[in-house]
């Protein structure tokens, strides 16, 4: 027969391996990438408008799937169609919220620049999580598009540069043309 505290023992081990592991998980930090990295990781560069967003439960109804549809207006790498249908993790379905915070999110009708890798299974996804996802927003007043939320540098980091996503997600515009621009120096 178990004494109590052999008892505990057992179920005290298991606890603190578990807490441990999600401390270390909620003090991660995400790796930023340059846009030449994300360039050149991409297996497809984009920027065009978002026509549908659908949200589903995977067949195993353990996770949230966004399937949103993309109709280019231009690539500057790669060519994946008059349709890109690029797969997030979560997603909304009814009530339930399926949130994974390092991955990006779209609305119909909103215009994006993308950086998208096809994975060995064939679903598109965006490279780099939501860094390789920008929205372009249109000045009223000039009419001049702009990349924003364009938040990477183009140096390269070092080995030990490690951001957190508040760091990167510090929003900042870039004429489109200027973007595009720089996107294809990194492409030759």
């Amino acid at each position: 027969m178990k004494t109590q505290s052999q008892r505990i023992g057992w179920i005290t081990l298991p606890l603190m391996m578990v807490m441990i592991h999600f401390t270390s998980v909620c003090f991660a930090q995400e790796k930023g990438f340059t846009t030449q990295q994300m360039a050149n990781q991409s297996t497809s560069i984009l920027y065009g408008k978002c026509t549908k967003v659908e949200s589903a439960w995977t067949k195993e109804k353990d996770m949230i799937m966004t399937t949103v549809t993309i109709v280019p207006e231009y690539y500057l790498k790669g060519d994946l169609g008059t349709e890109v249908t690029v797969t997030v993790p979560g997603g909304q379905v009814d009530d339930i919220i399926y949130e994974i915070s390092e991955m990006p999110t779209f609305r119909r009708g909103e215009e994006v620049f993308t950086f998208l890798w096809v994975h060995p299974t064939g679903k598109t996804l965006v490279t780099g999580g939501f860094q390789g996802k920008m929205e372009i927003v249109e000045d009223k007043v000039t009419g001049i598009r702009t990349v924003a939320g364009r938040q990477l540098s183009t140096s390269t980091p070092r080995r030990t540069d490690a951001i957190t996503s508040d760091q990167v997600r510090r929003e900042r515009r870039i004429p489109l043309e200027e973007f595009t621009s720089e996107i294809k120096g990194y492409l030759k």
